[in-house]
């Protein structure tokens, strides 16, 4: 259970989504060993079943309870900047057969981008996708699986600059670094150690690097040892099971993505990292389509709005992506035989609709 009256510095670290998914036991490992050079005894904060031996690296642990674990550890170190620290501690033996591929590319760019292709791995919360903007390159993930939460998202950005720095021998050069998070008390040691503006409260969480930096040349490049390793690598993200039902994954993405206004089957698509065909295909596969999904989604959505008589019906049009009230009314009464405001009043007087 978090501190009752946490600090204002760690009271940013709960601002976060319940979130699904899963990452590798070796994050824990890392956890583990950074707690150790603290001084703390490791199975003072994690659960014994998140101390178990691992000895083929290829344990899965719920994504959630790993979350709930950095909140426990930074509460006990009151350490608001454990995201920051603990992810300079990645070497690439915690990545496992992953680590050895992107030691064996043949430059930064060939690296970072193997993080995307094989992000399941890592995580597989929400897809990691890169854009091209200008003459710089940004590695990102959205928040359309939920958000979870700064200490995540900072160990997971400082370790790609970490590992990325390590596999060069020099700094990345970022241009940029973006986290969807809320502010800290303190962030002069972000922008001190990222060298480049750091901002929060954005969209999505990125770091922006220059596409000339890309080309850096590694220190290890080993094209017949990347093959081999990346043989492996592909058998692992083979066997992994698949991340969730996906008609339950559209739902969640639909959620999160109308807020920003009306999710289209493109968008939801590029989110579940499927292309629009793809996944066209696969929701016909299993006798769905996504104008129903997204319709039943967004009816839950309305519905739980409604409830909340705080909210006016031109609100809830706008929290559900639609410009004009008059086209969310004209939805809600094919999904449910009545108006938005006679649903509103009917539950209110407790009776059936």
């Amino acid at each position: 259970m978090p501190d009752p009256t946490p600090s204002p510095a760690l009271l940013r670290l709960y601002d976060r989504d319940v979130v699904q998914g899963m990452v590798p036991k070796t994050f824990l490992r890392v956890l583990a060993d950074y707690l150790r050079h603290q001084g703390v005894a490791p199975d003072l904060l994690m659960p014994p079943e998140a101390l178990r031996e691992d000895p083929q690296q290829l344990g899965r642990y719920p994504a959630e309870d790993f979350c709930q674990i950095l909140l426990r550890v930074a509460e006990r170190l009151k350490d608001p900047l454990l995201g920051l620290r603990l992810g300079q501690t990645i070497q690439p033996g915690h990545l496992g057969a992953l680590g050895y591929v992107m030691l064996a590319c043949e430059n930064l760019g060939a690296a970072l981008l193997r993080i995307q292709r094989y992000h399941r791995l890592l995580h597989d919360i929400n897809p990691i996708q890169h854009h091209l903007e200008g003459d710089a390159m940004a590695l990102q993930w959205g928040v359309a699986r939920g958000r979870p939460g700064a200490l995540f998202d900072e160990t997971g950005i400082t370790a790609i600059v970490q590992f990325g720095s390590a596999l060069c021998g020099r700094p990345l050069g970022l241009r940029a670094v973006d986290f969807v998070n809320p502010p800290p008390t303190q962030p002069q040691p972000f922008m001190d150690y990222f060298g480049c503006p750091v901002r929060w409260s954005q969209p999505v969480t990125r770091l922006v690097i220059p596409l000339v930096n890309l080309q850096m040349p590694l220190q290890q490049p080993d094209p017949v040892l990347r093959r081999l390793m990346e043989e492996q690598v592909d058998a692992a993200l083979a066997h992994l099971p698949e991340s969730g039902d996906l008609a339950d994954m559209t739902r969640r993405v639909v959620a999160n993505l109308a807020r920003h206004g009306m999710p289209e089957l493109e968008q939801v698509a590029t989110e579940l990292r499927l292309s629009p065909r793809v996944f066209y295909r696969r929701l016909a596969d299993q006798g769905m389509n996504f104008r129903q999904l997204r319709d039943s989604s967004l009816q839950q959505m309305a519905e739980s709005y409604l409830l909340d008589g705080r909210l006016s019906l031109a609100d809830v049009s706008l929290l559900l992506g639609y410009t004009e009230q008059s086209a969310f009314a004209r939805a809600f009464k094919r999904w449910t035989g009545t108006s938005p405001l006679q649903w509103r009043r009917a539950r209110c007087a407790g009776e059936p609709t």
